[in-house]
């Protein structure tokens, strides 16, 4: 007879389904019962466990046991035994091992080390995209997004930042082990249908500490009433912490956007924050502000990217895109007059101040951005690379460590740690944030650590070679960079009027002018007509190592005056490398000649 055959005799399958049915609705009642009664968190887990470990159990005494008109007799079979005793062991060994690989004091290799929950503290997972059209992904991803904006302005509650939660996207997992990796006491997850103008969300709220939840609604509504949706169950969730919170909130009711207008600012919201085609990010933001022209977020979101848009595009696509500087203005003009103070609003003023030289005024409103919401990160970079720029470095540093403890998995952000790392001469900076960075977007030209240190110490030959390494690591990665560098060491075979191009282009290369060195091709990158709204950055690049030779050369001083750090200064305080000279005087000199 054979083994499935005598199986079947002797009734083992029936026996081993009829007991999976049974544990499965056994467990289903003690994750309701066990925190009901308050039972600790790792009961569940033993109760599951012990179920786990009965199956194997159970299918042994039906194989070795029978049931005859006297009762239940041993009746040891004569073929595969051993084989049903193996599968059993192996059943025993994998119960345990969920159970103990489930232990984060057991598991090795974890990248994030879990934090101590705050009780008030919450994190919105990216909701599921579960329409038919997978380019419905950005509607999911905005309903997320603001989601936590909402919640973000209830008074006494954390929540985790954007990128932080996206992390985790797509990644499925525990989300008990979600939680305390991000050191919160509840999770929101949830999915998003759309059909047409029809939405359905399905949104719950689950306790950390024991997966229990806590609440789980569905809504259908007209795509119309997207706000209104969002401050209802923001309301909701208010609601069911009110007891933890110990105080009770409210939801501001926002005004309703036209639906179509809210899909193209969700779309350029999108492709904004991957920083990989603005004029397209911009193109939809125009469109959502031209449908709803009352709409203050799509007004603030058109002047950012209005304002990043120099560092992402070439220069003739900054020439299609109009006079950038006036339309990033009235971009934020218009902000201001709808919403002016939201957060984003003081974002944008704060970077129309500091692209016009008013870099005061552009520190007053990124502290006020702040202020308003203390979750949204990108205001907060900002603010890092103005104390960078200005020369107060160490304030810089405070503000950088601040953004990426808050948003750990952004790449641009750890380029303020590992840029702060070049200008202080701290070179376990630069390779702690560059480590970061290859982790964030393998081949960036930023994860090149050796690279930019040498690069900015102005140590020509090493960053070559240290080039030559990162190019056999990543073949075909950096190509700007490699132009660059074989342009600036006068390497045979290069294009000089490419490399030439590329530096009056964007500012971003002009430590390749200071390498060669080249005075006149690094000042006239900046005296560019397009480069004018990123010159509060030109001290920063004349304060490294390979540039500090040009800080004497008079386009040095007439540019800084006409950024407007000296202005700064003059109310702030003086960086080290530069001083007053009377009420109407100043001058910058290399770290070595100081007195």
């Amino acid at each position: 007879m054979s083994l499935i055959a005598e199986l079947k005799r002797r009734k083992v399958f029936k026996v081993g389904a009829a007991y999976l049915v049974v544990a499965w609705l056994a467990v289903q009642a003690a994750s309701i019962g066990f925190p009901a009664f308050d039972a600790p968190p790792w009961a569940l887990r033993v109760f599951i466990l012990v179920s786990l470990l009965g199956f194997p159990l159970a299918v042994v005494m039906a194989w070795i046991f029978d049931s005859t008109p006297e009762g239940m007799k041993l009746d040891p079979s004569p073929v595969g035994g051993r084989r049903v005793f193996a599968a059993a062991a192996v059943l025993v060994a994998l119960a345990l091992g969920w159970y103990f690989y489930g232990q984060p004091s057991f598991r090795k290799g974890d990248v994030a080390t879990p934090v101590a929950a705050q009780p008030n503290s919450i994190a919105v997972l990216p909701f599921t995209n579960m329409s038919s059209n997978p380019e419905q992904e950005f509607f999911s991803d905005g309903m997320t997004e603001e989601l936590l904006n909402v919640l973000a302005k209830v008074p006494q509650l954390k929540v985790v930042a954007r990128t932080s939660v996206f992390e985790f996207k797509g990644k499925g997992g525990d989300v008990r082990e979600i939680g305390r990796k991000l050191g919160v006491s509840h999770i929101l997850e949830g999915s998003v249908r759309r059909d047409g103008d029809q939405v359905r969300v399905t949104a719950q709220l689950v306790r950390v500490s024991d997966g229990f939840h806590l609440w789980s609604e569905s809504y259908d509504r007209k795509l119309e009433g997207v706000f209104a949706l969002q401050d209802e169950i923001a309301r909701q969730i208010s609601e069911e912490l009110k007891q933890s919170l110990g105080v009770a909130t409210q939801i501001a009711t926002r005004t309703p956007v036209d639906p179509a207008a809210y899909d193209e600012y969700l779309k350029g919201r999108s492709t904004y924050r991957k920083r990989k085609d603005l004029p397209a990010s911009i193109a939809h933001l125009k469109s959502a502000v031209a449908r709803a022209p009352e709409f203050g977020a799509g007004w603030a979101s058109l002047s950012l990217a209005y304002e990043v848009a120099y560092w992402t595009t070439t220069a003739n696509e900054r020439v299609a895109l109009g006079d950038i500087p006036a339309l990033q203005a009235a971009a934020a003009q218009r902000a201001a007059s709808l919403e002016p103070g939201a957060a984003m609003t003081l974002h944008a003023l704060g970077n129309l101040s500091r692209s016009q030289g008013q870099l005061v005024e552009a520190e007053r409103f990124y502290l006020q951005a702040m202020q308003a919401d203390a979750t949204y990160p990108d205001v907060r970079e900002d603010y890092a690379e103005l104390l960078a720029g200005v020369g107060r470095h160490a304030d810089a540093y405070v503000a950088a460590r601040a953004l990426v403890s808050l948003e750990p998995y952004v790449m641009i952000f750890w380029w303020r740690v590992e840029h702060l790392g070049q200008l202080m001469g701290r070179r376990d900076l630069v390779d702690e944030a560059a480590g970061k960075i290859a982790t964030i977007d393998p081949g960036n030209a930023l994860a090149a650590s050796s690279y930019q240190w040498e690069l900015a110490q102005g140590n020509g030959a090493a960053a070559v070679a240290a080039m030559a390494e990162a190019q056999r690591a990543g073949p075909g990665t950096m190509k700007e960079d490699v132009l660059g560098i074989s342009w600036a060491t006068n390497a045979a075979g290069v294009d000089d009027e490419a490399a030439r191009a590329m530096i009056r282009e964007n500012v971003s290369y002009v430590l390749y002018a200071a390498l060669r060195p080249d005075a006149d091709l690094f000042f006239d990158a900046y005296a560019d007509e397009q480069a004018r709204m990123v010159g509060y950055s030109l001290f920063a690049d004349l304060s490294v190592p390979v540039s500090q030779h040009l800080l004497e050369d008079p386009r040095a001083k007439e540019g800084l005056i006409r950024h407007g750090l000296v202005a700064y200064w003059r109310e702030k305080g003086w960086p080290p490398l530069c001083r007053p000279l009377g009420n109407d005087d100043f001058e910058c000199k290399p770290a070595q000649r100081r007195n």
